[in-house]
């Protein structure tokens, strides 16, 4: 035998072997296992960017044996189409090495740790009955921060969603679920709260805060922190950690608990970048329950967003300043429902303390409190899809004309929604100013204003006075009816806007004689276009 060739022989060995090595330390080391509900995930080994393609972490045909760095290690959900099957796992499980780490009944589903990936084939699962568990977290500020020139609300938010009576009563007769961090004591909370904790904290560690600033925004009791449906029930229902940290098993599992527990309502103030088929078939299970599911678009600046958020079924929420400016932030989608304050919101802090609350985690929870407060302040019992469709035809235009990936279909505006029956408001806005420039299909360009009805009375003749840099364009708009929305395009200012890369615009609405605007403040606009170096 040749040195040559036994050189070479042994090279081949040890490339194997090492191959074989690296595919068995592909999950994370025995130090990120925890008790049965525990998710020891650092921070660092969690994306922060979503997944765009929805079933990208969904039907790989080898999820129990494949590596997949968005997943929590040495974890996997098993769920089963026939209770039978389940049961019988089960059987299977408990004479295993392989961990039973919690179970959900009504999905037949299983969260299994294991010692390695030996240890899980001898299950000998069908690959279509498994997939990867994956981190779900509070979605903090992490990569992209509110940019320059925004403004935060304070205490002024209610103000803002167009809450001017007393709504100290909304909300009475609603379940509204928390899924979160859970709802910790405070004075501007009801002590009357349904608690379900699907993860326990250990000895000395304290709850986080998340939930407890979630849960005052929507129902809020105390004068100087009072939220938009201060008597709905609350049901707590915590699923993360004092980091903040759950995975989409516990997620599922508190969906499922919400909706058994009678939850009209379920605000999931959470997110995760990657798609899991078990989060989809939870948020089926509720719906059919007849819950209606909110969840917080994400806080990573990206144009998709986060999951459960990303679910056509699931409505998402986007963060705004106190000038209506979509924040940085906020993650855009196609689908995103509704946009609402998300800056430096007052907030409660466990220990009777306040806080300044940023995210579209808070942004969340004021669609939720306005869905509950129709549903409270109806003169006819309405369902929460009933009123959902209620708050979605009474927000306000912004952005694009229609529904767009910054704004949704709208910005929340509780008043406008819960005052709709209510007969003589006239209120008229500029809702938005967007400039559009000629593109390879269409020449056309200019000024767009939106002009929108916010009132329950008909207005005839409003003019709308439009200026672009120098130049003056009135306009004439016959007739508005209560919650339409007309478009005013001129063709105007594109030759200054290409030279100077800005363009001044504004536009004043005046009413006809003998007519006063609700609300004045919304009757003018006045803002500064930009275009793109690189489209002049």
């Amino acid at each position: 035998m040749s040195p040559r060739f036994i050189i070479a022989t042994l090279t081949l060995i040890i490339g194997l072997l090492a191959g074989w090595l690296l595919f068995q330390t592909q999950e994370q080391p025995e130090d990120y296992k925890g008790a049965k509900n525990s998710i020891q995930v650092p921070l660092e080994y969690v994306p922060s960017n979503p997944i765009s393609d929805r079933q990208k972490n969904s039907g790989n045909s080898d999820r129990h044996t494949d590596f997949d760095p968005n997943a929590i290690p040495y974890e996997r959900v098993v769920a089963f189409s026939s209770e039978e099957a389940y049961r019988n796992f089960l059987k299977k499980l408990a004479a295993s090495r392989v961990r039973n780490k919690g179970t959900i009944d009504s999905l037949r589903a299983v969260r299994i740790g294991f010692d390695s990936l030996t240890d899980l084939d001898s299950l000998e699962l069908e690959p279509e009955d498994v997939e990867f568990n994956y981190p779900v977290l509070i979605p903090e500020l992490r990569e992209v921060d509110p940019q320059q020139g925004v403004v935060g609300f304070g205490n002024g938010a209610l103000d803002f969603l167009g809450i001017s009576k007393n709504n100290s009563e909304w909300g009475r007769g609603v379940k509204i679920a928390v899924i979160d961090t859970g709802i910790e004591p405070h004075l501007a909370l009801n002590d009357n709260i349904q608690h379900i904790n699907l993860i326990e904290l250990n000895d000395g560690e304290n709850p986080n805060s998340h939930g407890t600033s979630v849960a005052s925004l929507i129902a809020g009791q105390h004068p100087n922190m009072r939220g938009v449906a201060p008597q709905a029930e609350l049901i707590s229902v915590r699923v993360a950690d004092e980091t903040g940290i759950s995975s989409s098993f516990l997620l599922a599992q508190g969906i499922i608990s919400a909706a058994d527990a009678g939850a009209q309502l379920i605000n999931i103030s959470m997110g995760s970048s990657s798609d899991s088929t078990l989060v989809r078939q939870a948020v089926d299970y509720a719906i059919e329950q007849g819950s209606v599911i909110f969840a917080s678009s994400g806080n990573d600046g990206t144009q998709h967003a986060s999951y459960p958020a990303a679910d056509p079924d699931v409505y998402s929420v986007g963060a705004i300043d106190a000038n209506g400016t979509h924040l940085n932030f906020s993650n855009t989608d196609e689908n995103l429902a509704f946009t609402a304050p998300g800056l430096e919101v007052q907030a409660a802090f466990p220990g009777d303390n306040v806080t300044s609350f940023t995210g579209t985690s808070g942004a969340v929870a004021f669609p939720v409190g306005a869905v509950a407060a129709i549903m409270s302040e109806s003169q006819q019992s309405i369902s929460p899809q009933q009123a959902v469709l209620i708050l979605q035809n009474h927000s306000n235009e912004a952005g694009i004309p229609g529904a767009d990936n910054q704004f949704g279909i709208g910005i929340v505006d509780v008043g406008r929604a819960i005052n709709r029956n209510e007969s003589g408001i006239v209120d008229v806005a500029v809702a938005s100013q967007t400039y559009i420039l000629p593109t390879a299909d269409s020449s056309t360009s200019g000024l767009q204003v939106s002009v929108e009805n916010r009132g329950t009375e008909t207005v005839f003749q409003s003019t709308v006075d439009i200026q672009i840099g120098n130049d003056y364009f009135p306009y004439t708009i016959q007739k508005l009816n209560p919650n339409e929305r007309t478009v005013v395009t001129i063709p105007s200012g594109l030759s200054q806007l290409r030279a100077d890369a800005q363009l001044e615009v504004s536009a004043q609405i005046n009413l006809p004689n003998g007519q006063s605007d609700a609300k004045p403040g919304n009757d003018q606009r006045k803002e500064i276009v930009t275009i793109p170096t690189d489209d002049r």
